[in-house]
């Protein structure tokens, strides 16, 4: 290694300086660097980071990221090469069910190397996946006591479970396998007016989740100021530990546990708990089993209404029995109360079996209403949607004409 010397102009300081005579190439500058990050580590160490990113070629490169105490943050490549890559991500996948991910805090046995081209980085040797299982039951641990600490833990489970379904919301990530066997259950039900559900889509896993999910819930929670819902739906189709740990966003699960009406999580998992369904009114395991909650409530209440009508009818047949052992008079007044009874129980059945089974559309232009649709087909409920010149459509049963708002 060459010494380098600096000489100085003649005349004084307030000469230029002139080049130095030693000097090193970049090359043995880099080498030198090279040599020394060899002899003060010599050797693999354990290194903790979080993944900030991950290129998936023939090997697996990382960018690794460590925030210190003073806000830097230090930054570093790390490759996992091919030969090691098949065991490394195999105990990984093992432990935890999923992958090395952006966003994943992980504990890496690694090499520290310098190469003239390439600059510093690590060769990734080994892989701890307990270290990042601990850290993000850590996490979810340090949420709990938060919730519980601001008194809202199980602020949702002390709502009542809704009687009946109606209209609710429903937040799932976009062509989900577990969405897609919700709606199996839930469509035929949709389609005949029976329900009336809002499907919201959020991301749920990766550095996305958080504010993703937090943005549904709002929406849901718009939604019911505008018209009330039964319920909040949450679902996804399972996935590994280390993809269920997203949902462990504080501020979401705060959302979830303090929303004004029962939530529901279905998951597809029933092993490991996520802080949704910790802070939830009700849990299930999978998205099927939510859809099948469902339609058994609204079957118990058409039941339940079907009943009623029965209690109906009975007491009013004990009226005519009890009036006919009676004087005449007494009869024909008790014929009289009991005819009312029969008509109001009719209409009691007729009410809550079109509440039961809900009404279409075209059941109700049939009966003599017409439907007005805006501009974009869509139908328009109140005058306030309606602007002065605006073209409308006016629906019957058996045909449509266009108008247009008088201004």
């Amino acid at each position: 290694m060459t010494r380098r010397k600096k000489k100085t102009g003649e005349g004084g300081g307030s000469g230029a300086t002139r080049p130095p005579e030693q000097f090193l190439e970049l090359s043995e500058l880099l080498a030198y660097v090279g040599q020394v990050v060899a002899r003060g580590l010599p050797g693999a160490v354990w290194v903790r980071a979080e993944i900030a990113s991950v290129t998936d070629r023939r090997h697996l490169y990382l960018d690794l990221v460590q925030a210190a105490e003073d806000g830097e943050v230090a930054k570093c490549r790390a490759t996992v090469w091919a030969r090691e890559r098949f065991s490394l991500e195999g105990k990984f996948r093992r432990a935890t069910g999923g992958t090395l991910t952006a966003g994943l805090k992980v504990l890496l046995f690694a090499e520290a190397t310098f190469h003239e081209q390439y600059g510093f980085s690590l060769n990734v040797l080994d892989v701890a996946p307990e270290f990042t299982l601990g850290d993000a039951a850590l996490r979810l641990a340090e949420h709990r006591e938060t919730l519980v600490r601001e008194g809202v833990y199980g602020l949702n489970r002390l709502l009542a479970a809704p009687g009946d379904f109606g209209r609710f919301a429903v937040i799932a990530p976009r062509e989900a396998a577990g969405l897609g066997d919700f709606r199996r259950e839930i469509d035929p039900l949709e389609a005949a007016g029976v329900l009336r559900p809002v499907y919201l889509e959020a991301t749920f896993q990766g550095r996305d989740a958080a504010p993703s999910l937090l943005r549904a819930a709002g929406e849901a929670r718009a939604l019911h100021e505008q018209e009330p819902l039964d319920a909040l739906v949450v679902l996804r189709g399972g996935g590994a530990v280390t993809d269920l740990a997203w949902l462990n966003d504080l501020a979401f699960a705060r959302a979830l546990a303090t929303f004004p009406v029962p939530v529901i999580t279905g998951l597809g998992h029933a092993r490991d708990d996520t802080l949704p369904d910790e802070v939830a009114h009700t849990r299930v395991d999978t998205p099927s089993k939510a859809a099948a909650l469902i339609v058994r409530t609204v079957a118990g209440a058409a039941a339940q209404a079907q009943e009623d009508a029965r209690t109906i009818r009975a007491h009013a047949t004990q009226i005519l029995v009890d009036a006919q052992a009676g004087a005449d008079w007494a009869l024909d007044r008790a014929r009289s109360a009991a005819g009312r009874h029969v008509d109001r129980a009719a209409q009691d059945v007729d009410a809550l079996m079109r509440q039961a089974l809900g009404l279409t559309p075209q059941r109700t232009l049939a009966r003599g209403y017409a439907l007005v649709r805006g501009p974009d087909g869509q139908p328009v409920t109140r005058a306030a949607q309606v602007t002065p010149g605006q073209p409308l459509t006016l629906e019957w049963t058996d045909g449509s004409v266009p108008v247009r708002a008088e201004e």
